[in-house]
């Protein structure tokens, strides 16, 4: 099969030019491009991986793994797709894609099912071939394979544009050996002519004084003048030779800019090339060789050839501009080549710790960080073998000599072992290090030495894998987490696509827990989540999957299990709890889970409808009775939810009628600033017909969806103030506390609530400013005109306004200015983990910085602990509430 019409990207006449510029068709296989395509195959867990070349006919596996062709026709080539898109292209399977399905490569050897490459292309634009891993079987990468797949395609991009840089420099050198060959044949000539014309002329003498002059003069101008510019034109390093090919020192060009060398009439349309490179990254002139003007320290112009590269330092961007000048030629030939190594050992020596060894291996140089990392001092080190200053050892603590694999080739670098080399310091620590080692020479090519770059790894590998198992696991409980749930649900939904399996996923929650954080905070509750999840997987099957989708809930996937074996599973686990003790300070608890079973198969139409279905039937479990298993069926749905719904709204309105409703109020805590009295939250709680608290988060739901919570705010409102009224007539000091209310969003919109809580104040004596009102930050702004019109009306009564749950919502700090509140109450979900997670905490001190610039007060939610309270006064968060400071009590 043809690859559709590659030929106006593949024919390019300027990629085929870039491409033979490498010199690299043809020649040996190179060991930086094995090892690459290696790595490659053991990143991405397949058995074959290359770095393709494309040029005119064919194209050619340069380095190869598991393949052993060395190139094909052009035409059925897959690495022609990824130079056409530019960008990373995949294959998941060739004999479902309709433009390879009848490739040869597929067809027939070697029968390739699967592909992923990144195009390789060069600082000029040129895609010029590809870095591809491919396999025999369909398959998927996933997202950090793709990444280190990109990463591993720049690095051969770098070794070419590298090899192409020592290329360029060797032609230069071999320009320069013409150049000494042409001037020792002038320097013959010119001496036959001295003696010619001192056998001639009368004053001999004097004659060959000046060509003796002329002599000296043609060595002396025989260097080249060469400065390091950073992209803003500024001049970074100056060689000794600006003195004779300009006048100036070589520190009074340092940080001067590189048009000080030109004459007026040529900066602008210098600038002006360098401004279209930098955005095009294309030029018109030659870098390698251009003549023009130049202008000396003493305002004198002189003809000068000038060559230009671009390099990389420190991982920025430079320029070397060379400008030779004949006179210094001898000069500029050491400058070029030791640059020349100075620029190579740079490039790959970018890393913290460098440390310089002679050609016997002595250490001759330690930058400040090697000194930290291996464990001496300069003085100690330097004079010192190679060996006894950087003991390196593998995983299993054997020596390794890094010099072991360095090619002995001019400027040869090899890496260092990733993840298998230890730095083991005189004091007995050892750390994980990764860098290079690469090779100096001496002007005659002999070795001189090598610079060992290196890092510690040892944060960077600790994060990275924290990132990766945070990312795919809950942080309570270190089962794996609704994401990573939901992404195996879709991949067992795939696979009963393809083969037909038949999956069962169980949706768990824990009946009563609420009764442990109620009774002993969000610290017993936690501690019997994370004894939960090892009592459930006692009676998994290994390949099964246990989650917590957060709370009390938790999450089983089922692979291949049919319904009669899943419920089998789910009543074995509701049995587990149902037997498990859970016992907290000398109190022991026994619990029930409610089970949602959902059995899905081909026909599932996403991930996202399996579990709520799943859902939806553990919430019939939990209306039916709760402690019980139910299988979902299409036909109980909505019928259950409106019975369950219907049924909390009967109870509601008679708890209403027969005045079931009591209240509890929960101190706020001064954290540091000065309070002048104290300051409370009142809470609402529904009584059952048999005198048991009803958890607010059972009726509330309901009472919001029908309505009935404006009905109960008013309750509130009412309630709140006549116990605060008979309170003033025994106690004035009353009137310095503050009391506050929590308003559901219905209420927010009741046009009427201002005057029935102006006539509560005048009925009961209350003054406005005890009572502060509580709106959520999704009712404040769900509701904004209706938010702001209530508390303007109600503030001119001295009432004042907390916004609750401040923080949840993503447009917080947007709609914060219009809203005329006076606390902000830090949303408990940040709080809770403030003390180990630094994230949170930054979370938290943003929040309270913003509120301190608008002059509001913070108040901190769900504070459990003395650490929560340490790091909430260290941000000088000004209150705090929750079950570390006190537990709500009766509000009599």
């Amino acid at each position: 099969m043809s690859v559709t019409n590659p030929s106006q990207v593949l024919d390019d006449a300027e990629r085929l030019a870039d491409l033979a510029s490498f010199r690299i068709l043809g020649g040996a296989s190179e060991r930086e491009l094995d090892d690459i395509v290696a790595l490659a195959t053991q990143i991405c867990g397949v058995p074959i991986a290359t770095i393709t070349l494309i040029d005119g006919q064919h194209q050619w596996f340069k380095a190869k793994v598991g393949l052993s062709l060395e190139g094909t026709p052009r035409d059925v080539a897959f690495c022609a797709h990824t130079m056409m898109a530019r960008s990373a292209f995949f294959v998941a399977d060739t004999h479902l894609d309709p433009r390879f399905c009848d490739n040869p490569l597929v067809v027939d050897a070697p029968f390739l099912r699967f592909y992923a490459g990144c195009p390789l292309i060069t600082a000029g634009g040129s895609a010029v071939g590809a870095l591809a891993v491919m396999d025999r079987v369909p398959r998927e990468l996933s997202s950090h394979q793709h990444f280190a797949l990109q990463v591993l395609a720049e690095q051969v991009v770098k070794w070419l544009e590298l090899r192409r840089t020592v290329l360029r420099l060797e032609d230069a050198l071999a320009e320069r050996d013409q150049a000494n060959l042409e001037l020792r044949q002038a320097q013959v000539g010119l001496e036959h002519q001295v003696v010619r014309t001192s056998m001639a002329l009368d004053m001999a003498a004097n004659a060959q004084a000046r060509a003796e002059c002329l002599y000296t003069a043609l060595w002396e101008t025989t260097s080249d003048a060469i400065v390091i510019v950073d992209l803003s034109n500024t001049i970074l390093f100056a060689n000794p030779s600006v003195q004779s090919v300009f006048g100036y020192a070589p520190g009074e060009l340092l940080g001067q800019p590189l048009t000080v060398l030109q004459p007026e009439r040529l900066r602008a349309a210098h600038l002006a090339r360098m401004r279209r490179y930098l955005a095009t990254q294309r030029r018109r002139l030659d870098w390698r060789s251009t003549e023009t003007t130049a202008i000396a320290c003493d305002g004198r112009e002189l003809a000068v050839e000038i060559s230009f590269s671009e390099i990389e330092l420190v991982g920025e961007r430079h320029f070397v501009g060379m400008f030779r000048d004949i006179s210094d030629r001898k000069q500029a030939e050491r400058d070029i080549f030791q640059e020349k190594e100075r620029a190579q050992a740079t490039l790959r020596a970018i890393a913290d710790g460098v440390i310089v060894v002679d050609d016997v291996g002595k250490v001759t140089y330690l930058n400040p960080t090697a000194e930290v990392l291996v464990g001496r001092s300069r003085s100690q080190g330097i004079g010192l073998p190679r060996e006894v200053v950087m003991v390196v050892e593998d995983a299993q603590g054997n020596p390794l000599d890094l010099f072991s694999d360095l090619p002995d080739e001019p400027g040869a670098s090899a890496p260092l072992l990733k993840n298998a080399q230890m730095l083991r310091r005189p004091d007995g620590t050892a750390i994980p290090i990764e860098g290079n080692v690469t090779q100096l020479r001496d002007l005659a090519g002999n070795r001189a030495g090598a610079v060992i770059a290196f890092r510690d790894v040892s944060q960077w590998r600790a994060l990275t894998q924290q990132l990766a198992f945070q990312a795919t696991h809950d942080g309570l409980t270190g089962l794996i987490n609704r994401a990573e749930l939901e992404r195996r649900v879709a991949s067992a939904l795939e696979s009963a696509r393809l083969t037909g399996a038949v999956h069962s996923l169980l949706y768990i929650d824990l009946d009563q827990f609420k009764v442990v954080n109620d009774t002993f905070g969000h610290t017993a509750g936690d501690e019997l989540l994370r004894q939960l999840g090892p009592v459930l997987a006692t009676r998994l099957r290994e390949r099964d999957t246990l989650s917590r989708f957060g709370g009390d809930e938790f999450g089983v996937l089922l692979e291949d299990c049919p319904v009669e074996s899943a419920l089998l599973t789910a009543e074995a686990l509701r049995r587990a709890v149902a037997e498990f003790p859970f016992v907290w300070q000398g109190h022991a608890f026994s619990f029930g889970v409610s089970i949602g079973h959902i059995c899905f198969g081909a026909d599932a139409a996403s991930v996202g409808e399996i579990l709520s279905k799943a859902d939806e039937a553990c919430y019939l479990a939990k209306d039916l009775g709760r402690n019980r298993v139910h299988s979902h069926q299409p036909d109980d749905e909505e019928l259950s939810r409106r019975h369950t719904e219907m049924e909390w709204v009967v109870k509601i309105r008679k708890a209403l009628k027969e005045s079931r409703f009591t209240l509890f109020a929960q101190e706020i805590f001064s954290l540091g600033s000065e309070e002048h009295g104290p300051h409370y939250e009142v809470l609402v709680r529904m009584l059952s017909e048999d005198g048991s608290l009803v958890p607010p988060m059972s009726f509330i739901p309901a009472a919001e969806r029908y309505d009935l919570m404006p009905v109960i705010d008013r309750w509130v409102i009412e309630a709140v103030c006549r116990t605060l009224g008979e309170r003033l007539k025994k106690e004035p000091s009353v009137r310095m506390s503050r009391h506050a209310i929590n308003l559901s969003g219905g209420s927010v919109t009741d046009a009427g609530l201002a005057k029935y809580v102006r006539d509560v104040f005048a009925e009961t004596g209350v003054p406005g400013h005890c009572i502060c009102f509580e709106i959520t930050e999704t009712a404040a702004i769900g509701n904004l005109n209706h938010a702001v019109r209530l508390m303007q009306e109600l503030r001119t009564e001295g009432c004042k306004f907390s916004l609750d749950d401040f923080g949840s919502g993503m447009s917080s700090f947007a709609y914060l200015k219009r809203l005329p509140v006076d606390y902000l109450k830090i949303d408990g979900s940040f709080i809770q983990n403030i003390a180990r997670d630094p994230v949170d905490f930054a979370m938290v001190r943003s929040i309270h910085d913003i509120g301190k610039l608008m002059g509001l007060k913070t108040i901190a939610e769900f504070v459990e602990n003395d650490q929560v309270i340490a790091r909430l006064r260290s941000i000088g968060v000004d209150y705090g509430q929750g079950y570390g400071l006190a537990k709500p009590s009766p509000f009599l």
